[in-house]
């Protein structure tokens, strides 16, 4: 699978394309919006990892635009903020397939993003005390 790694936090970055490339994924990394949205426009990607806040401003904008060159492509969702209830992502884009809180336990992002790529919707993975997980129904 290919996976767009957006995040802004160079730690994070590193933990969560490691573990998505034992996994056996190609993963590309961008740390900003714009530069999630270049590269998008240039390759297709199975699945996009968006860290939601990006600099300190929403990236919303990639959900959307994810699925303008591959209409295939899912996208997961992290956000630390209360902003948007992960309802509200669901509506406002389509691409939007899951949507996780921080902190994020490791094992339950590689389990949504391996089950999100294979169009899995109901939550097979449990809720752990550290993260919250929600599919699109």
């Amino acid at each position: 699978m290919r996976v767009l790694v957006v995040q802004d936090d160079p730690n994070v970055q590193s933990l969560w394309s490691g573990i998505l490339e034992e996994s056996g994924h190609e993963v590309v990394l961008v740390e900003t919006e714009s530069a999630a949205l270049k590269t998008l426009q240039t390759s297709a990607y199975d699945l996009v990892l968006l860290d939601l806040c990006l600099n300190g401003r929403d990236a919303l904008a990639v959900t959307t635009f994810a699925t303008y060159r591959n209409p295939s492509c899912k996208v997961v969702v992290v956000s630390g903020s209360a902003v948007f209830s992960q309802k509200k992502l669901f509506a406002m884009s389509p691409a939007v397939a899951a949507a996780l809180r921080k902190p994020v336990d490791i094992e339950d992002l590689v389990a949504v993003c391996d089950r999100v790529h294979r169009n899995e919707r109901s939550p097979a993975v449990p809720v752990m005390a550290s993260s919250d997980i929600e599919f699109r129904p």
